[in-house]
């Protein structure tokens, strides 16, 4: 079976939208159904962007009060609990502050790690089982390794052995799409990071510096400002390293220090080419 699921990781600023839509091209062009679904994808398959968590109870309640509102185009129900998709809501309709309040405080990634956790794995499960049924290859970016970690290592500073046994389960549940995990790597942590904050609009550095430090690893290692989120982006990154050696897929690392146009172009090009010999050679 041919890989139906590319990775695409590394820190913020490394390169990884860049790289995600590159090879989602490249794909393309040698005539390959690829869907490309990036950080902040309102419609991705895999993972929860904006999404709120509601009891039975809760969404009776949210019901009730706000009967006259026409959200049900926007929920789910998914095993017993009730998904509402806020930010697709809101880009279509006036909806009160206060309703636009409740949900954010119940998104999926501000509940407890465990619930999180068990709602993770079921989006992805019902994922592989859909995906398994098409032809079509995926180009997901940041939610197998970040995103996780984001929760566990920076919101609540969990110990590593609990880390690794949820990226352990996760990619158990997504072998059997035959992934490949490209890496995107900058050695020099301090200065991508850097860059990245000169490149990008001030509300987003703010916002991410705030968010990296004053979650729990932040405060319980005493970090703050820029100097203490690069690191703890450092040890994210040492984290992230350590957990490729337990995942039973590929693993590629992109050196993209130079953020060369070329050189990733390249590199992509060889990559798939090496992923359809070894496709091959497994079918032969």
């Amino acid at each position: 079976m041919s890989t139906k699921i590319y990775l695409i990781e590394g820190l913020p600023g490394s390169g990884k939208t860049t790289t995600a839509e590159a090879l989602t091209r490249l794909l393309q062009e040698q005539q390959t159904n690829t869907r490309l679904h990036i950080e902040g994808d309102l419609n991705h398959p895999a993972d929860y962007e904006s999404v709120a968590y509601l009891t039975l109870n809760e969404w009776a309640d949210f019901q009730s009060k706000y009967a006259s509102l026409d959200v049900l185009r926007f929920t789910e129900v998914f095993n017993d609990d009730v998904l509402v998709s806020y930010r697709q809501w809101q880009s279509e309709q006036d909806v009160p502050e206060a309703a636009l309040t409740f949900l954010q405080a119940r998104d999926i990634y501000e509940l407890p790690f465990e619930l999180y956790q068990s709602l993770i794995f079921k989006k992805w499960e019902a994922f592989v089982d859909q995906a398994l049924t098409t032809d079509t290859t995926y180009v997901f970016e940041c939610c197998f390794l970040q995103n996780p970690l984001t929760m566990g290592l920076i919101k609540y500073d969990l110990p590593e052995e609990t880390l690794r046994a949820y990226i352990e389960r996760l990619a158990t549940i997504i072998t059997p799409l035959h992934p490949v995990l490209i890496y995107v790597d900058q050695p020099d942590v301090e200065r991508s990071f850097r860059k990245a904050l000169n490149e990008r609009p001030t509300e987003w550095a703010d916002g991410f510096v705030s968010y990296y430090t004053e979650q729990a690893y932040g405060v319980n290692h005493s970090l703050s400002g820029v100097k203490g989120t690069i690191a703890i982006l450092q040890a994210r990154q040492t984290l992230e390293r350590q957990l490729f050696e337990l995942l039973p897929f590929r693993v590629e690392v992109f050196k993209n220090e130079d953020f060369s146009v070329e050189a990733r172009q390249a590199w992509l090009k060889q990559l798939i080419q090496s992923t359809a010999r070894s496709t091959s050679l497994n079918e032969s």
